[in-house]
């Protein structure tokens, strides 16, 4: 009789836990996918900063040339350095006009033998030691576009067919220039081009470009740091030299905000975590209390078998009313989101509401199958065998799952003996449904390998297995791995997400059309998961009259 009584009680405790457990996963799953979201908009946010970042770069790098370009091609320029040049001219024209107007610090012109014959910083005329730095770490690009400009053959080009331009970022000693180069041609052919067109070089600081990352597009604290600088920062941007030499790298704080999508959700959440505690705690309580009963009274053993199946009773519908409860406001908001993206919405705004309704939908998919538990509990699960056709229904879930497992680095292939090809009697959704969970289940406990769906004949009906070559089950958790809520790793430190509800709807789902499912592992080799269903083949002329019908 004790006996009786401590398995009673450890019914009642387990409710306890289960209960507990589920309101854990509610809790714990809405707050986590919360987080998800604002992490996912918060990595969109970086992303865009660092794209904005390359843009604006590459925006600055050509603004550079269109500059070098208003003095390079003209005229006046050619005729001034056809002979010998005028230097006065050359610094009011190219070193003056740079600096004054177009905010360059420092300029180089070569004449057409490819000898410096002025250096200029900050419109004012400089020696070429002072240069020295800059000087050799813009000689290769030089270089490179006098050769170009002398590859082309018809010198009769004048004007944006005749010059050659180029852009880079270079490190001169300490500091990292914004770069810009160009030849010197006419603007038409009323000045004959040169033998040898002279070359015009231009350059910023990288300081400049930083202020307008920070003053333009509200970039907080962007700072140059050292090339093998802190890693994992996302707010960066690296800025490459000739021959793809990292120079250095651009840092700065992204923007969170996500943080502002927790901040106002925070209050509403605090809220359902309050009710979901008071719930069970009354729960508790009350359990609590039939325990004591028990305790008080071992002779009462009807009285305990009554209110541990009440309180079991109070488990399920309570799971199935917060579940609906919550699965109410959670379609309310993936039904603003849909309106909200039928709006104008730029680039990511759409790309944070994508986000917003995949962690939404997910949210929902978990409820769903809570109250699917609850249905198959209460007896409420209806079979419907129409005529299915099994290898097509198998190859269809295989399509399904195959990106899954690509991602996941893993093959998923299907075999289907001869003697399973046709159409049978099943209902097709339970079916499919559960193999589906079975198959989500093996891709999410694979690291590498293969997963394979695979359907035979036996003699009460269909066979059909999902085998894997993931982790395996330890032998001792094999009985009560259909349990609600039951994972093969329940420790913290468990690498797989997951509520655990997935296989107590493939066993419910399967027995409910009079079949069985069972598990079979071996520790480090993998497992199988098989299914048995009692099927009826349609035979041709059943066809023909449902068809007909």
């Amino acid at each position: 009789m004790s006996g009786r009584i401590s398995t009673e009680r450890r019914g009642l405790k387990r409710i306890i836990a289960i209960t507990l457990v589920a309101l854990m996963l509610l809790v714990t799953g809405a707050g986590g996918l919360m987080a998800y979201a604002a992490a996912g908009i918060d990595r969109v946010q970086a992303a865009k900063e660092r794209e904005l970042a390359q843009i604006r770069l590459d925006r600055t790098l050509n603004g550079l040339v269109e500059n070098i370009n208003s003095s390079a091609i003209w005229n006046d320029s050619v005729f001034m350095l056809a002979a010998e040049p005028d230097l006065a001219w050359i610094q009011s024209n190219f070193g003056d006009y740079y600096a004054d107007f177009m905010g360059h610090a420092v300029t180089l012109v070569y004449d057409r033998n490819g000898r410096m014959i002025l250096a200029s910083r900050d419109s004012e005329p400089v020696s070429a030691d002072s240069e020295r730095a800059f000087v050799e770490a813009v000689a290769p690009l030089v270089a490179e576009v006098r050769r170009e400009a002398a590859a082309k053959q018809d010198r009769l080009r004048v004007g944006f067919d005749a010059v050659v331009n180029r852009t880079a970022v270079v490190r001169a000693g300490n500091d990292i220039y914004l770069v810009g180069l160009g030849t010197i041609v006419p603007e038409d052919r009323t000045t004959a081009r040169l033998d040898n067109d002279p070359v015009v070089v231009s350059a910023k600081p990288l300081s400049g470009f930083l202020t307008s990352l920070e003053k333009d597009l509200a970039f907080r604290d962007p700072t140059l740091v050292e090339a093998d600088a802190r890693r994992g920062n996302p707010g960066h941007l690296s800025l490459t030299g000739p021959d793809d030499v990292v120079l250095g790298q651009v840092e700065w704080a992204p923007a969170r905000p996500g943080l502002s999508v927790l901040r106002d959700a925070a209050p509403m959440v605090a809220l359902l975590i309050l009710l979901l505690a008071a719930a069970a705690v009354a729960l508790v309580l009350r359990v609590t209390h039939i325990v004591r009963r028990l305790e008080e009274n071992e002779l009462d053993l009807t009285e305990a078998r009554d209110r541990a199946e009440a309180a079991n009773v109070a488990k399920t519908r309570f799971l199935a009313i917060m579940s609906h409860e919550l699965r109410t406001p959670l379609n309310g908001v993936l039904g603003m989101a849909q309106v909200l993206a039928m709006g104008q919405l730029d680039a990511r705004q759409r790309s944070q509401l994508g986000v917003l309704q995949e962690s939404g939908e997910s949210l929902l998919g978990l409820i769903e199958r809570i109250l699917t538990v609850a249905r198959i509990e209460k007896g409420e699960l209806v079979v419907q065998p129409t005529a299915v056709d099994v290898a097509a229904l198998l190859a269809a879930l295989a399509t399904e799952y195959r990106s899954a497992a690509e991602r996941a680095g893993l093959t998923l292939d299907v075999s289907v003996s001869k003697d399973v090809v046709g159409v049978w009697r099943l209902d097709g959704e339970h079916i499919r449904h559960a193999l589906g969970h079975l198959l989500d289940n093996a891709i999410r406990h694979t690291a590498r390998g293969s997963v394979r769906l695979e359907a035979r004949l036996t003699g009460p009906g269909l066979e059909v297995r999902v085998v894997d070559t993931g982790v395996g089950i330890d032998p001792a958790r094999l009985p009560d791995l259909f349990g609600k809520f039951v994972q093969a790793d329940d420790s913290a430190t468990r690498a797989q997400e997951g509520a655990g509800v997935g296989l107590t709807l493939a066993r419910g789902l399967i027995e409910a059309m009079g079949g069985s499912v069972r598990a079979m592992s071996t520790p480090g080799l993998g497992s199988t998961f098989l299914i048995e269903v009692p099927a009826e083949r349609f035979e041709l002329d059943d066809l023909t009259v449902r068809q007909a019908a």
